[in-house]
């Protein structure tokens, strides 16, 4: 590896998986929500996204997935001792069209809602974001792309998810440096904020998603259900999956309007669809 991931500790009605070209068919003049089109002729795109890396993902969720025909996206928080256990069966299921994006290495996010809350830091946050700096921040990007990179395999693509929905480092935040830290290796990133995306609209570095967890299925089909109102776009963010829930919502989306897709194509097909629109 070119860095070392002990980095520094200082001060779809069908289940398409893969996108489609644009066309200056496809969408029509005028940057409204009513002319963009999702390939398949799906009236809504769906995203299902899983963090951390936990080990039912690998035993459970993506057999789930590949029974419909889809494939998902998984954040892999790559210091976990599991997930480097296991990096040859990520592998196996990023070659079979599964997405591994970067979760970093040390999953920090900011300490101060934990401390509110509970008068402490989480055992699992030693280190939370308001004490990086810029560089601390680059080299814990790059560590955890150099990792996926080596153990996983090149994916030019590969996209981000903020650890805890974080995007800003230091005291007072600074997104930016964040931010230029995630651009140097990836073109998108996941944040929390449960809103369905507008692809005219969206910042590829602020992907909203929908907290994914419960093991009833309507919380999870209401999202995908309301990208329908308008064309947008759901990305759900599990950490493990729950049955009845996640079956039911497997089977929602394949019966109807919708096109499931990592979040890397999605995101990669409305940067394209964007790029040829005049003006």
């Amino acid at each position: 590896m070119s860095r070392d991931l002990n980095v520094g500790m200082g001060p779809a009605g069908g289940a398409a998986t893969s996108a489609a070209s644009p066309s200056s068919e496809m969408l029509e003049p005028g940057n409204t929500l009513s002319s963009w089109t999702w390939p398949h002729n799906a009236r809504a795109a769906v995203s299902l996204s899983y963090d951390d890396g936990n080990p039912s993902n690998l035993d459970e969720t993506i057999p789930d997935l590949e029974s419909v025909g889809f494939r998902g996206t998984f954040y892999l928080h790559v210091g976990r001792r599991d997930v480097q256990q296991r990096a040859a069966d990520w592998r196996a299921a990023h070659l079979r069209g599964h997405e591994m994006g970067n979760h970093t290495v040390r999953h920090a996010g900011r300490g101060e809602p934990y401390i509110k809350r509970d008068g402490r830091l989480p055992d699992w946050m030693p280190l939370p974001l308001e004490r990086f700096t810029p560089q601390m921040i680059a080299d814990e990007v790059a560590a955890a792309a150099d990792w996926l990179q080596e153990n996983i395999g090149p994916d030019p693509d590969r996209t981000f998810a903020y650890p805890c929905g974080s995007v800003a480092i230091g005291d007072p935040p600074d997104e930016r440096s964040y931010d230029a830290a995630v651009l140097r290796h990836h073109f998108a990133a996941r944040v929390g904020d449960a809103a369905v995306n507008d692809p005219w609209s969206l910042d590829l570095l602020r992907i909203a998603s929908f907290d994914g967890g419960g093991n009833d299925p309507a919380p999870l089909i209401a999202p995908c259900e309301q990208a329908l109102a308008f064309g947008g776009w759901t990305v759900l963010g599990f950490h493990t999956t729950q049955r009845p829930a996640h079956p039911a919502l497997l089977a929602h989306l394949r019966a109807g309007p919708f096109w499931v897709a990592p979040v890397k194509t999605v995101a990669r097909y409305v940067e394209a669809a964007r790029r040829m629109q005049p003006g």
